[in-house]
Parts: structure tokens; sequence; C-alpha cells
């Protein structure tokens, strides 16, 4: 009741207000003198030259090996660093400003898992230049066996599942979200209906249903959360002798895994410091509605776990770090996936604490920036689009002074990045963050969401 209270003052408060941020002109240039992150290769390939025409990266080459194209516009990178732009592969959004945010951050694209229909819109309009931020893969609704449960599509039957299915290839979505409490017969059915239209897949859980073998899931874009090893095959237990054929069955289906260890990094350190946490979480980075809605709800459970629970999940982070870290030493894809928007995990930085958490469990800085570009690219059937730096793919990079490889951080706040051929520097993507922020609408969250329920 106090929430609802909230959100009609809110409401009453806001107005109509319309979320408009200034779109800067995409051009074409040359950017000089940069070394290139060439990830897939682990190397850095110095002394480029980066030609941008049309949104796309016409021609690389050696400084020496060419002259500069003539009416053109020139950057000069000063022997900075370009690295592919961030791809964060488990976010959700229910708001325009979500996508400057992130991009603000050097994520360039987003893969969002719990859709509506409003999402679609946002896509297209990052996609046609209405709205500048991250462009966007946009799953369906969570289809799942949860009973009026929100923002959910509930399917019990193969024929309902196959019938979800048709629903949302023909909506315009971009992929299926199955959640993990699917019923055998459905669970089956999605997949087979998915497989036959060449719609993916992305599954809540790295398992199957009931009594199903994971190999039945070979072939969906992914699988979601690690801790679903440990609350679905372990049964909540630290047990890592059963382990090893767990990840033996995982790697044999060659599914790639989005780890999504931030979301329990959150609730582990609401759990424990409390208030002061929260204090430091930039809560504005959420969207007004979904930030009331957290806090009346999980972050209560979490400021009010005892001891002896903030002890646990502790210990329980640990384990899934320890848990991904046996995935990547069996060369299972890793993806970078934050659960931003959940929880009041900040878009864009979010995604920077998943990179952080992958090297504790074991990813060297390339490997790192490998699950949060080449692997993602490929997942998404985007490996000849996004993901490099290579002739024919978006100009879709960011520049760095200092290098990445030796420090991830500096990527969190770039001096520069490209988004199909806009250069943006840091003053800019700061400006262009707080307008969306300031300019965010109440009543456009509340409708998108509304429509959705």
């Amino acid at each position: 009741m106090k929430f609802i209270a909230a959100l009609l003052f809110l409401l009453l408060l806001s107005g109509c207000a319309k979320t408009v941020v200034e779109i800067p002109d995409a051009r074409d240039f040359v950017l000089v003198n940069v070394n290139v992150v060439d990830v897939k290769h682990q190397r850095i390939l110095p002394n480029q030259n980066i030609v941008v025409t049309g949104g796309v990266i016409a021609d690389i080459y050696a400084t020496e090996n060419k002259p500069l194209p003539e009416n053109i516009e020139i950057i000069e990178g000063a022997g900075g660093f370009v690295t592919p732009g961030l791809i964060d592969m488990h976010v959700h959004i229910y708001e325009p400003a979500a996508y400057t945010i992130a991009l603000s951050h050097g994520v360039t694209h987003v893969r969002i898992l719990n859709g509506i229909e409003k999402q679609l819109q946002w896509r297209d309009a990052v996609n046609n230049d209405a709205l500048i931020g991250a462009s966007s893969t946009v799953s369906s609704p969570i289809i799942s066996g949860y009973e009026d449960a929100m923002l959910h599509h509930t399917v019990h039957t193969e024929q309902q599942a196959r019938a979800a299915v048709r629903k949302y290839k023909r909506l315009g979505y971009d992929l299926i979200k199955a959640y993990g409490n699917l019923s055998e017969e459905a669970l089956l059915g999605l997949v087979d209906e998915a497989q036959k239209l060449n719609f993916p897949v992305a599954k809540h859980g790295p398992h199957a249903s009931g009594d199903l073998e994971v190999e039945v899931l070979a072939g969906l874009q992914s699988f979601e959360h690690v801790e679903d090893i440990y609350q679905g095959p372990l049964n909540h237990k630290f047990d890592e002798n059963d382990l090893p054929a767990i990840i033996a069955d995982l790697k044999q289906v060659a599914v790639p895994l989005t780890p999504t260890l931030s979301i329990f990094q959150q609730l582990t350190l609401l759990s424990e410091d409390k208030q002061s946490f929260l204090d430091k979480v930039p809560q504005h980075y959420t969207s007004t509605i979904i930030a009331m809605e957290t806090k009346s709800n999980q972050t209560e459970r979490w400021l009010n776990a005892s001891p002896e629970m903030a002890l646990h999940n502790r210990k329980t982070l640990n384990f899934l770090i320890a848990i991904s870290k046996q995935l990547h030493e069996q060369d299972i894809p890793l993806l970078v996936g934050s659960d931003s928007g959940v929880l009041l995990l900040p878009h864009g930085l979010a995604t920077h604490e998943e990179m952080k958490l992958l090297q504790q469990a074991g990813l060297n800085n390339y490997q790192v920036l490998e699950a949060a570009t080449v692997n993602p690219a490929k997942a998404l059937g985007l490996e000849k689009q996004i993901g490099q730096i290579r002739a024919g793919f978006m100009a879709d990079f960011l520049y760095t002074r200092e290098n990445p490889v030796n420090e991830l951080s500096v990527l969190v706040t770039p001096d520069a990045l490209s988004k199909k051929g806009r250069w943006l520097n840091s003053e800019k993507l700061t400006a262009l963050r707080d307008e969306a922020i300031d300019n965010r609408s109440v009543w456009s969250e509340f409708w998108a969401l509304w429509r959705a329920l």
C-alpha cells in the first residue's frame, strides 16, 4: 500500500514529461595513431588508423602503409587504445534513459531478458538514430510455469509453449526467454518450436526440467545464472565432488553460459553492510518505478538479513566464483551479463563489476574482454557485425588513453567512444547520461509496464 501511494504521488508530480536527449550527428572520420586491442587473437596492433564511413569501419591500416584519405575529418588518437564496444548479455530495462546510461560506460550493446512491447520500439529507435544509447537484442516476456507472475507468460503444456514461441516470433522479439520451472513437455515443445522457426532461446538455469537430460537443450543461445547450478543440480549443497560431471555435461552441449555473478554480489553486500552499502549505490541509474518497487521488497529482504544469512551469502558467492572458474577451465564460453536493473544494480557500471568478478574466477584480462565482446557477438549471431575492430564491422568501439589490457577499469569511463560513427568524448557522454536521467518520465515508465501486465 505504501508503494502504491508513493507511486501515485510521483505520477502526480511528474506530469507528462518526455525523455528528449540531444542526438549528435554521425560523421565520417579517421582515428589516427591508435593501438587496436585485438581481443580475438589476444594482441595489440600498434600505430593503426581506423577509417569510419557511414557508421561502419571501412578500413584499418598501419599508419606508415597508406596516406590519409582526403576530405574526411581527422581525429588524433595520440597513441591511445581502441577496444571493441562492450556487450552486456543480461539486463532489465524499462525506460529509454537506461540505454544512454549503459552507453556512457562503454556498453554499446545489451541483451534484454524480460521483454515488453515498448522495448521493441526503443530498440528500433536506437537503430534508427532517434535515441542515442546502446543497441539491443530483446527477448520475449519470460515464458514460465508460474501462475499470475508479473511480466511472465504462463505455459504448462506443449501446445501452449509452441503457441507462445510463434506469438513472440510474429511480434518481432529477437529470442525467447525460457524460465527454469517449465514442465518437461512445455520445455521440449518450446525448444522444438523455436528450432523449427530458427528462433534463439536463452534459458534461466543451465539445466533441463524434471528428469530430462541437459542434452535436450543443445543449440540454445545461452544458459543464464551460475547460481542455478548450485540451486539446481547441486540442490543447494557446496559439493565440489559432483561438479565435474555437471560441467562435463554442459561442455558436451556447448551452450555459452552467463554467470551473472554481480547480482549475487549485490545481495551479499546488502546483507553484510546494510544501509552503508545501499548509500553508495547510484540509485538514480535505476528507473524510478523499478527502484521504488525494489526498495519496498527485494532490498528490504537483504537489509534485514541475519548475520548468519550474510555469512551464507558470502560463502555462496565464493562458491559461484569457484564454479565459474571451473567452467572457464573446461573451455565453456562465458558471457558477461550483469542482471542490471534488478536489485538496484546500475546499468553500465554493473557490467564492469561482472568483469571484475570474472577476473576473480581466473580469467585474464584478454579473456574477460572476450567474454564481453567476441563471445557475446557469436552467441547473438552478430559475429560479423560487432565484437571486434575489423573492416566491415559496426563502428562501435571505445577509446582510452591507457591500455585496458593492463587495467580493465579504464573502460568504466572511456575517454571517448564511437557508436555507429558518432564520436562522443567523455564530457559528452556524461552530459547525455545526465540529460537522460533528468528528463526521464515516470508516466512513460508506468505506461510501458502497465501495457505489459
